[in-house]
């Protein structure tokens, strides 16, 4: 069974491996006493450089443990110019995304 982290990670390479325009994936996460509860979702941003602006618009997925993701997922995908408005404050991100570490995308093997 995942774990909350573990789960994020899992999603995140998904991700990366279907979307070839993402450059980069941030997992936020809110306050640590609603953060352990198991119905707070995963929340992701993802930067890719292939969507349209559209700023910042939250979209809900159930979860899905047959996937191996047994969480609920908000993701807000934003292009590399909306990102930079985000780090800058002029675009803001849903109150509850509080702190931030980015989920690197897996180097594949070489050679295998």
């Amino acid at each position: 069974m995942f774990d909350k982290d573990d789960a994020a990670r899992e999603l995140a390479q998904k991700h990366y491996e279907i979307e070839a325009g993402i450059t980069h994936i941030l997992r936020f996460t809110g306050h640590a006493d609603v953060e352990i509860l198991p119905s707070e979702p995963i929340k992701l941003l993802e930067v890719n450089q292939d969507t349209v602006p559209s700023g910042v618009m939250p979209i809900q997925f159930a979860a899905s443990p047959a996937n191996g993701i047994p969480f609920t997922t908000v993701i807000v995908e934003v292009t590399p110019d909306e990102f930079d408005k985000i780090q800058k404050n002029e675009l803001k991100l849903p109150l509850s995304w509080v702190n931030s570490d980015e989920i690197p995308r897996k180097q594949e093997s070489v050679g295998k």
